[in-house]
């Protein structure tokens, strides 16, 4: 289907919630830090890809997962944000393109999200009950079939009320990015059910089993006193809860906010608290290649061997210059005794 549909945004529908932040400001909030998490994407998908151990690794499996779903909504859905920053409400496409920008942005996006409360399922049973996953048939059913469910659910669910809604095609813009929404989250039932289920549920499963994460892995090397086994879990533990920290910055508000609208408390503040804290929720996506760059020990040891052999190169290339003189010197002293 090609044909154009009737867009509305905030101000058409006499929307006053508007962010207090100007659209050239936002243009930049999200410019550079795209810009930047698309190159640190690119650098840690290489090293967990190409490196045998990180991708073998099985808490590494859904970080790469991850990590390519920010990069596809970091080379689609944002610049079509800044591009909307750009010319806004003058900006008219198809109903194709639509529905192409509103699958993309929702399937990346509600992904990343549920995806990442899997990670944290997920790792409680590598840390403590890694018994599970020691022959093939169980990894297939602890790790991967879970994995691969969870993928085909989000696809199937946005490629049904996404490409093929059963309402009527008027969608609204994001007022604060402007992807445009949805009609089938308007009613009432799939509003309730894809807020619940891909808001309220992973986010809160993120933060409790984050929080039990850090008490048990605590408690294990202190009660128990296993500093053997300490030292193994440690990168999947920092790996974790570093990145639970970012979706608890800039997650928690935007949940919090949107449980209130939930409950009916959609006040001025409210609505006004809501919009700005769904604009900074975004850069999850963009900070969460440095927090899986900055938690990996193996990458950052590969950093800073680039750093040192440039500056080992350095100091060798200025050696024969310094080192020279003096030899020179001592077979000026040399020579002259040799004829005596």
């Amino acid at each position: 289907m090609t044909s154009s549909y009737s867009i509305l945004n905030e101000k058409d529908l006499g929307n006053p919630y508007e962010l207090r932040i100007s659209v050239y400001t936002r243009f930049w909030l999200y410019l550079i830090p795209n810009i930047c998490s698309v190159f640190c994407s690119f650098f840690v998908l290489y090293h967990f890809l190409f490196d045998r151990t990180l991708r073998q690794a099985l808490n590494n499996h859904i970080i790469i997962v991850l990590l390519f779903i920010g990069l596809i909504y970091e080379i689609t859905s944002v610049p079509l944000m800044l591009y909307w920053y750009q010319v806004g409400t003058a900006w008219k496409f198809t109903l194709t393109f639509a529905h192409f920008w509103t699958f993309v942005d929702y399937l990346c996006y509600s992904t990343q999200i549920v995806g990442f409360a899997y990670a944290s399922i997920e790792r409680h049973i590598l840390i403590f009950h890694n018994n599970w996953v020691s022959t093939k048939k169980r990894r297939f059913w602890v790790h991967y079939f879970p994995l691969t469910s969870v993928l085909i659910y989000k696809i199937v669910y946005y490629v049904w009320i996404i490409l093929f809604p059963f309402c009527e095609e008027v969608i609204r813009q994001s007022p604060f990015n402007g992807v445009p929404m949805s009609c089938v989250l308007g009613v009432p039932f799939f509003y309730k059910y894809n807020t619940i289920s891909h808001q309220f549920v992973p986010v809160g499963l993120i933060i409790i089993l984050n929080i039990a994460l850090f008490l048990r892995v605590i408690w294990q090397k202190t009660r128990m006193n296993r500093s053997v086994e300490w030292r193994k879990q440690r990168k999947m533990t920092t790996q974790l809860l570093s990145a639970s920290i970012l979706y608890f910055i800039f997650m928690g508000p935007r949940t919090l906010f949107q449980f209130c609208r939930f409950l009916g408390l959609e006040t001025n503040d409210i609505l006004v608290l809501y919009y700005h804290s769904a604009f900074f929720a975004n850069y999850i996506m963009f900070l969460f290649p440095f927090v899986c760059c900055g938690s990996i020990p193996e990458v950052g040891k590969k950093i800073k061997k680039i750093f040192f052999c440039r500056k080992q190169r350095q100091i060798i290339a200025h050696l024969p210059l310094s080192a020279n003189a003096p030899i020179q010197k001592r077979t000026n002293q040399i020579v002259p005794t040799a004829h005596l």
